[in-house]
């Protein structure tokens, strides 16, 4: 399922990005974990809806950079203190490294 994001405009998305926002950052593991035995190359990870100039962004996940993607998303939970959200991603972390 792909997870929807709204913003007032581009350079907010881009705030929200260099700021590493969690919200981000759980939309993209939430998909990443769900789609770990899928064979599709590329996962479809969120839509980002653009009011102001009324785009949409829709951002996917090569599953060849799925480890990596995982591995920095690890670092922004762990900023965040979401340990919940750490051990999902270190299981799945765990499973793809077998």
């Amino acid at each position: 399922m792909v997870k929807r994001i709204k913003v007032k405009n581009v350079e907010e998305f881009e705030e929200m990005l260099q700021e590493q926002d969690l919200k981000i950052s759980k939309a993209i593991v939430e998909v990443a974990l769900k789609n770990l035995k899928g064979k599709k190359r590329f996962i479809p990870i969120m839509e980002i809806h653009v009011e102001e100039d009324e785009s949409i962004f829709d951002i996917t996940l090569d599953r060849q950079d799925i480890v990596s993607t995982l591995q920095q998303n690890l670092e922004i939970h762990e900023r965040n203190e979401d340990y919940e959200g750490c051990a999902r991603i270190s299981n799945a972390l765990k499973e793809l490294q077998k």
